[in-house]
């Protein structure tokens, strides 16, 4: 996806948005892969435990313990809020990617750059927050991800592609994604 510019070769810029473990493999792969990573958005830490010590997200913890020196940001909400608009397109993004980053992109990020939604469901079953759960719960044979063009109503967004995957008996959370 590197396209030639006057006879330079660019590569494509990507704002990744995302929290949990799930995120956090697909994040590993961008950074291992030819994409410019221009930043990182993640819920903001929170309390965990008896003690109640405050604790980062996966995908933070994981930049942390691995050196991984990108602009993150963590902001407690997205809509109405213009400092975060205004760092967002001073990243110059070229897509932002968005895997299970826990809140819904209001309108002006969505109007920034292509979003792409990469679900953790073969949709359009499963729609929301839980849908790997969901697809155990429900005995499924086969799950998946599915890539889709973000807008502003919940994974409804135009298809871009899925992946499948046979849940087995055998399988543990961590091969399945």
């Amino acid at each position: 996806f590197k396209q030639k510019n006057k006879g330079i070769f660019m590569s494509k810029r990507i704002l990744f948005m995302g929290t949990p473990d799930y995120a956090t493999t697909i994040f590993k792969e961008l950074l291992n892969s030819k994409y410019e990573i221009v930043g990182l958005f993640t819920q903001p830490d929170k309390p965990v435990g008896r003690k109640q010590i405050l604790t980062p997200p996966s995908i933070r913890q994981y930049c942390i313990d691995a050196n991984i020196n990108i602009p993150v940001f963590q902001p407690l909400k997205l809509r109405n809020n213009e400092e975060l608009i205004k760092q967002i397109e001073d990243l110059k993004p070229d897509f932002i990617i968005v895997a299970a980053y826990g809140q819904i992109l209001p309108k002006e990020i969505l109007d920034i750059a292509p979003c792409i939604n990469l679900h953790a469901s073969l949709l359009p079953k499963y729609r929301g927050a839980s849908p790997i759960q969901e697809s155990l719960l429900n005995d499924d044979i086969y799950t998946g991800v599915t890539s889709m063009l973000m807008e502003e109503g919940l994974d409804s967004g135009d298809i871009l592609g899925l992946q499948y995957l046979r849940i087995t008996s055998t399988m543990e959370v961590s091969e399945a994604f």
